[in-house]
């Protein structure tokens, strides 16, 4: 998937899409804030799969789980890999 900035709100947010890949639409915003020991990060996704009536069965089956949960094991690492 290639993705790129739309938006940038710095430091608080900033927003990537889908422009090559995989999904009709993906939408990404990671919102920033002051979590008081550090930095707590928040992620916003919208996404539509392509193929009409078939992705939407595909949404509702698997990507309604399966996207969520990528994106807190991507944020799981990307913490562990913080503290090295």
């Amino acid at each position: 998937m290639t993705s790129e900035i739309s938006e940038l709100d710095a430091p608080a947010a900033f927003t990537d899409q889908q422009v090559k890949g995989p999904f009709k639409k993906f939408h990404h915003v990671h919102e920033f804030y002051d979590g008081g020991e550090g930095t707590l990060m928040v992620d916003k996704i919208h996404f539509e799969a392509p193929l009409g009536p078939l992705g939407w069965l595909a949404e509702r089956l698997v990507l309604g789980w399966y996207m969520p949960r990528l994106i807190r094991v991507r944020n799981a690492y990307l913490v562990g890999a913080s503290a090295r």
